[in-house]
């Protein structure tokens, strides 16, 4: 091990920014302070360029409102208290200095003002209190590991005071290792690095030191920090992680960005004096509030395994991470709501974590709900033909399924297949719309970005809405006509495109204009639910567009709610298959591009979306006959 000590910022500053100082003086001055010069040349030449995700305003958890800092802002901090774990953690002191973390074990904790489980914008105000006065901070440390000789390690670490992610925990440990083939610093300055690793969550990535997803400015590497995890990354994108070493959940270090140029701390392997500036170097407990699980404050540096075997940790580092490409197929759809999932499934752990008793109630109230609407309806038997015939909800849904595990589902799967071109025509409308700037200039003049993706998702319709209208479309030919094969549904539907079209362009027309000035959303619902019925009012009824419209209004009357329950339903039974069936393969195939993970789900979509069909169309004939029934009573039939 080489001799422990430190680097002050101020002997740094002596090396870099003050040429009257000779280099023998200056090596002087660094050589008092307990580091070799070597270490410190090394670690200022290849100090790492670190971009942040640009943070809108304060308290936006989308940016990035921490900086890589100095422990001192922790250190003497009336706010800060090292607390000892057990009977109720007691205070061991207020303001703890580097002297008095020295040599405290793994029962010591250090705890900042807040609660890491229920952050608000606590631990944001504070750090900007806290760090005002302070530079951005680097710490870095020449490695090397005994039983791997001729390889060296520059090791980067980087102290963030809140990680805000899925595992929000208070402190954060986080940084770059670049390989050299040398066996000292001094060697190491006169050769080139061999290879970098960015440590990401449990594990990272490693590249080439000319690879081009590297950048670098000369000498020093960019290190894109994702949003709220600090986990260091390549390049300005969403990445992917369905693993312990990838992270699990998805990390943003998408543009803009602010860059920092951090100063640099040289670190040595130990620390034996407690007076030492760099005392806490020594401290083996946590940086930050004891909490269960991932929500544990982490420990220093000194504890990784990386520290001490800097080599075996790099050669375990992946060549490359998944990125999120941008896009509006179900794949890209799957893997963002993936995100969402995650981040919801960890806030419903905080939630269970922080408050139990409330989370028992919540779970009975929802229990009690879906009983009582379970047991409102009629589950028995009903026959599937007619099509026009009154059955309740629950034999509406037990039909369709006795529907689709018949040659009828088959069938209607084989329509479903439409997703797939659909799909790629979907993309390329919403693409298209995107780019028009007459429509963009009109839309930002109209709403705001919210209002925007309404509108985009009313023009270019989602794949499930157009293949679920055709799929029906087509069930409604073949109930009402008997027995015909796919090819005669489909003729039946396409000698009928032209009141299909005009009514589906009609329809999507009103509920825009109403979506369109935001106050009208209410409204554009409504509609959209009075024209679920569109397709069957046209082929049965042999309707033109407009008239098919009012024909469904006419119909569904009465049966609003009905009527968006089971539209609901039925849309939300294909989007919580597809996901779920879609997570599933997300994390099993996790070596499986996106491209091809994207046809996969699109295959799924498209054999469930029949089923969603056939509970419309039941519904449609429940809603006739209902109707049917009523004209004849009124004119005493």
């Amino acid at each position: 091990m080489r001799s422990s000590g430190a680097v002050a910022l101020g002997a740094l500053a002596l090396l870099v920014a003050a040429p009257s100082v000779d280099a023998s003086e200056a090596q002087a001055q660094v050589d008092q302070a307990g580091v070799e010069s070597a270490d410190v040349e090394l670690a200022e030449r290849y100090a790492p360029i670190v971009m942040l995700k640009q943070q809108e305003q304060q308290c936006d958890t989308d940016g990035e409102p921490f900086a890589p800092t100095s422990v001192d802002i922790v250190l003497d901090n009336p706010d800060i208290l090292l607390r000892q774990v057990g009977h109720d953690d007691p205070v061991i002191d207020h303001a703890p200095t580097a002297a008095d973390l020295f040599d405290r074990g793994e029962g010591f904790y250090l705890d900042f003002p807040g609660l890491a489980l229920e952050p608000g914008c606590i631990y944001e105000a504070d750090f900007d209190r806290y760090s005002a006065e302070q530079p951005a901070v680097v710490y870095a440390h020449v490695a090397t590991q005994p039983d791997r000789p001729g390889q060296l390690a520059l090791q980067y670490w980087t102290f963030w005071y809140y990680n805000d992610w899925n595992n929000k925990h208070e402190g954060d440990w986080e940084g770059i290792s670049i390989l050299f083939d040398a066996d000292s610093a001094a060697a190491a300055l006169e050769t080139t690095p061999v290879e970098i690793g960015y440590a990401q969550h449990e594990g990272g990535e490693r590249a080439d030191w000319d690879a081009s997803k590297l950048s670098r400015e000369g000498d020093r590497p960019v290190v894109y920090s994702s949003a709220g995890s600090h986990a260091s990354y390549f390049g300005s994108a969403l990445y992917l992680g369905r693993s312990g070493s990838e992270g699990f959940g998805c990390d943003n270090t998408d543009g803009p960005s602010t860059r920092l140029d951090p100063e640099v701390v040289v670190l040595p392997d130990d620390v034996d004096d407690p007076s030492s500036d760099l005392a806490w170097l020594a401290f083996d407990g946590r940086w930050g509030e004891r909490n269960g699980g991932p929500f544990n404050g982490p420990t220093g540096p000194r504890d990784k395994d990386r520290w001490d075997r800097p080599i075996d940790w790099h050669d375990e580092l992946r060549a490359s991470s998944v990125v999120v490409p941008a896009g509006d197929g179900y794949g890209t759809a799957v893997v963002n709501s993936f995100c969402d999932v995650v981040e919801a499934g960890s806030d419903l752990l905080i939630f269970v974590t922080s408050s139990p008793a409330v989370a028992l109630v919540v779970l009975v109230v929802l229990a009690t709900v879906a009983g009582w609407l379970t047991r409102r309806t009629d589950w028995a038997p009903v026959a599937r033909r007619p099509l026009v015939m009154r059955r309740r909800g629950g034999q509406i849904l037990r039909a369709a399924l006795a529907a689709y595990r018949t040659r009828d589902g088959l069938d209607l799967a084989r329509i479903g297949l439409l997703v797939v071109p659909v799909s790629l025509l979907t993309v390329l409308i919403v693409a298209v719309v995107r780019t028009v700037p007459v429509v963009s200039s009109l839309i930002d003049l109209a709403a705001d970005d919210s209002a925007v993706s309404l509108v985009l998702g009313l023009v270019a319709p989602g794949v499930t809405g157009i293949v679920a209208f055709v799929a029906g479309s087509a069930l409604v030919a073949a109930w009402v006509g008997g027995e015909r094969t796919v090819a005669e549904c489909v003729h039946v539907v396409l000698a009928r495109w032209r009141p299909l079209l005009g009514g589906f362009l009609r329809s999507a027309a009103i509920v825009v204009v109403l979506a369109i000035t935001v106050i009208g959303v209410p409204w554009a619902i409504r509609q959209a639910v009075r024209y679920q019925f569109l397709a069957p009012a046209v082929v049965v009824d042999e309707l033109d567009g407009r008239a098919a419209l009012d024909r469904s209004s006419t119909l569904i009357r009465g049966r609003w709610w009905h009527t968006a329950l089971f539209a609901v339903l039925a849309q939300a039974t294909v989007a919580v298959v597809a996901m779920v069936v879609g997570l599933l393969l997300l994390i099993v195939l996790s070596s499986v591009p996106l491209w091809l993970f994207s046809a996969l789900i699109s295959v799924v979509v498209a054999a469930v979306v029949p089923l969603a069909a056939l509970a419309m169309v039941l519904l449609y004939g429940d809603a006739v006959a209902q109707v049917d029934t009523a004209d004849r009573v009124t004119v005493g039939v």
